[in-house]
């Protein structure tokens, strides 16, 4: 018998039915993913190119003050606040000269990505070098988590070869959207 059919079964309480399962998936063909599509929570306007910034703290207060500056809703203190707590309780250093920060606050509608590019390296915990900005913020709450999707379709753009090296190099927002919406 169907290992899914059986789960049906035994969802429906009732293994002696016979319950057609049907599915879409299969397993040979590469499943779209909605999350997959950075351009849906990034746009131009969230690319920052050589911020001012020589302490995590002040990359972290510009982002929160950006964000509150593209949209006026956004409680820059709040988010900033969320930032620095976030950062106390593991750091979100991905190596390579790269950081993603993230949070959820009530002050955002909806999920945005930003891009920074620091002017200068900065020291950022442990990593003594950090370059680049990935931050996501989400509202609270956020329905289906969708961050964690996106986190992961950021962590997987990182791994691809020469990915990082074009990202660091890119001296327009033009090109670090092309890099996202890939």
């Amino acid at each position: 018998m169907n290992v899914w059919k059986k789960f049906a079964d035994f969802l429906m309480g009732n293994s002696e039915k016979q319950v057609k399962v049907r599915s879409s998936f299969d397993p040979n063909q590469k499943q779209p993913d909605p999350m997959n599509d950075l351009s849906k929570i990034l746009d131009e306007n969230r690319i920052i190119i050589d911020v001012e910034a020589d302490t995590k703290e002040r990359a972290l207060k510009y982002l929160a003050n950006l964000a509150q500056h593209l949209d006026g809703d956004v409680d820059a203190e709040a988010v900033y606040v969320k930032l620095l707590m976030r950062e106390s309780q593991s750091s979100t250093v991905l190596g390579d000269g790269i950081v993603m920060p993230h949070i959820q606050d009530k002050s955002i509608d909806h999920l945005q990505m930003y891009v920074l590019k620091l002017a200068q390296p900065i020291v950022w915990d442990d990593q003594p070098s950090t370059e680049i900005v990935l931050a996501l913020l989400s509202p609270k709450p956020e329905k289906h988590y969708e961050h964690v999707s996106y986190m992961s379709t950021i962590a997987r753009l990182l791994l691809r070869k020469g990915f990082i090296v074009t990202l660091k190099s890119a001296s327009t927002k033009e090109v670090i959207f092309k890099l996202f919406k890939k």
